[in-house]
């Protein structure tokens, strides 16, 4: 991003509004000034107000706000998910093999990221669709915030909201982009076997609460 677009980023994000003669630096040329505004007016971060100001869009606060204010680039953050975990009547579980990295070729409960807009319930919901096309009635449980490093260093980091169920309705769809679905039991893996967190998250769903739980756990690999 030009420097000039950092510096009108800068004043419009600890203020609500700045008129023209406020937000231009006495040290930008003003044909130079004029071009930059312009262009973040046409990306959507800016827009004029009605009496002649300018202010951060919608989009340009939700731009602004992922923006680290030391470097002017977007923060590196935590995934926030849905793990679903599901049940049948023999005692076996949903689970999935990874056909992506991280953690390529190992074993775990479906799972995905939160899209904008939706509730964890929504989100668990399809992406129970999208990964098995089996749909459910799914509780809520609890979190856990699994931080894995790989070699000393930060492999992956993920707040998970943990959702149950044993009431699955539709017909597994075996295969998806980024694994393969079938049923198991856990304890037929080798720990090495299994994503970071499937063993810790299977101990918590074996211990059920009245409460809803939040655990922290941390791998090395």
């Amino acid at each position: 991003m030009h420097p000039v677009q950092k510096q009108i980023l800068s004043q419009l994000i600890f203020n609500p509004c700045f008129p023209f003669s406020k937000l231009k630096s006495k040290e930008v040329e003003g044909n130079l000034f004029i071009y930059h505004l312009k262009q973040l007016i046409t990306e959507g971060l800016v827009q004029k107000t009605s009496d002649g100001k300018y202010e951060l869009t919608l989009e340009g606060k939700i731009y602004t706000d992922k923006l680290s204010l030391k470097t002017f680039k977007p923060r590196i953050q935590p995934k926030i998910a849905t793990l679903i975990v599901c049940q049948n009547n023999q005692g076996e579980y949903l689970l999935y093999k990874r056909k992506r990295q991280p953690f390529l070729e190992l074993v775990g409960f479906p799972y995905g990221k939160i899209h904008l807009e939706e509730t964890t319930l929504q989100a668990a919901q399809r992406e129970l669709e999208e990964k098995t096309g089996l749909s459910a009635n799914l509780k809520h449980l609890g979190e856990v915030y699994l931080t894995t490093f790989k070699d000393q260093q930060l492999l992956s980091q993920m707040l998970c909201h943990i959702f149950f169920t044993e009431d699955l309705k539709g017909r597994l769809k075996q295969s998806f982009e980024a694994g393969e679905c079938f049923w198991g039991k856990i304890e037929s893996f080798k720990p090495e076997e299994l994503i970071p967190g499937v063993l810790d998250v299977y101990k918590l769903i074996k211990s059920p609460s009245n409460f809803l739980f939040f655990q922290e756990f941390t791998y090395h690999l």
